[in-house]
């Protein structure tokens, strides 16, 4: 008998501790999902993400107010769009202080699984002739749209930038490769990749 009431007590003990955090539970998620947001997604091109509008009420709603200023802007000539960056640009080799050797035997530990020496495309692009040349212009590569607006050249300093995490300097990048921490690893991989041919 004093077994079975010692049973009764401990259920009893358990459903009360279930119905407790069961209450919690529900309590914390009526609460929490109701809070304000506290983040704003961002594009790749920087901008905030916003909710979908009807954009045919909205310029409807702004068409009075924004035909003077459009009219003023309409006056004056646009800005001329900035020239694209050459295909290739000279690098002073005084500029690439690392290892080449040191920089191939990286390069085939890490980099070679996704990009190729021979001229062909892979899951990446390839990288002959990468050092001096525009950003995204390998020929059959199909670029995400974040590395497209990546405008500039290959230089060995924005290498070494873009090398630390390619995601944090081009956030939308497909490249998934983590990055090179190691300062002396990065000049190293560069060097290697000037020695390949354009």
């Amino acid at each position: 008998m004093l077994v079975k009431t010692h049973i009764t007590k401990i259920g009893v003990t358990l459903f009360a501790v279930a119905l407790f955090y069961g209450f919690i539970y529900m309590l914390s998620n009526s609460l929490f999902a109701t809070r304000p947001a506290t983040a704003v997604a961002v594009g790749a091109d920087g901008k905030a993400l916003l909710p979908s509008v009807d954009e045919a009420a909205v310029q409807t709603a702004a068409a009075p107010a924004a035909a003077a200023p459009a009219a003023e802007a309409a006056a004056e000539p646009a800005e001329p769009a900035a020239p694209p960056p050459p295909a290739y640009v000279e690098v002073d080799p005084a500029t690439i202080t690392g290892d080449a050797k040191a920089g191939e035997t990286y390069f085939g530990k890490t980099c070679k699984a996704c990009h190729k020496i021979d001229g062909k495309n892979a899951i990446g692009p390839h990288l002959n002739g990468v050092i001096g040349r525009a950003t995204a212009t390998v020929e059959g590569f199909k670029y995400s749209k974040a590395m497209k607006a990546h405008v500039g050249n290959w230089t060995p300093d924005r290498l070494d930038i873009y090398l630390v995490s390619p995601k944090a300097e081009v956030p939308g990048t497909k490249m998934s490769f983590a990055g090179i921490p190691d300062a002396a690893d990065r000049a190293n991989v560069i060097a290697y990749l000037n020695t390949l041919p354009r």
